[in-house]
């Protein structure tokens, strides 16, 4: 009866010794591997950079970004948004948001002051910008698979319309033109 313990015992280590050396390392995705990096944006004060050419970091009040033509479900006869950027407006100088990978433009909505009425209506001022750049697939591993980085290729537009926030003309910089991780501020937006 020992014999038949010792036994399953050497079996099952033989078993786990087998299992442990037959994973590869594409395997297996380890946490804090590199992924697709959204695009950071900081917001400047306008006239503090016209008058000394100096980045001040500047806060948009009740900013709400939304993306033009957006994921969206219907449920109960209500449509959502299936990805929203962001689930309240925030006054801040900086957002990060995605761009579409498959694409070589992905437009936005940013509102200052916003905020819904009694109908739910979108009220504040909306500017739409347009973000141009060629997107580049990079493999990782089996586990991982794919992830992408962005070349800009312009300043992202702004749409005009007779009340812009952002100024159409100066109002957006690309600060870096290949956007491959989160961690600096890759598109400036003075204010």
């Amino acid at each position: 009866m020992k014999k038949l313990s010792y036994i399953g015992i050497l079996g099952m280590l033989v078993t786990a010794a087998f299992v442990s050396f037959s994973c590869e390392k594409d395997d297996i995705c380890v946490e804090g591997t590199i992924t697709t990096p959204l695009l950071v944006i900081e917001f400047f004060d306008a006239d503090i950079f016209t008058a000394t050419n100096e980045d001040v970091a500047k806060n948009v009040t009740d900013l709400w970004v939304e993306a033009v033509n957006p994921n969206t479900e219907v449920i109960d006869g209500n449509t959502f948004i299936v990805d929203p950027i962001q689930t309240t407006a925030q006054t801040t100088s900086t957002v990060s948001i995605p761009l579409r990978t498959l694409e070589s433009t992905t437009e936005y909505r940013f509102f200052t002051n916003y905020e819904l009425d009694d109908d739910g209506n979108q009220l504040g001022n909306e500017d739409i910008l347009t973000f141009a750049y060629q997107p580049e697939e990079i493999f990782l591993s089996r586990a991982c698979g794919y992830i992408t980085n962005y070349t800009f290729e312009d300043n992202p537009e702004v749409t005009v319309d007779t009340d812009n926030w952002i100024n159409p003309t100066t109002g957006t910089v690309v600060a870096v033109q290949i956007v491959q991780n989160e961690n600096e501020t890759h598109v400036k937006i003075y204010h």
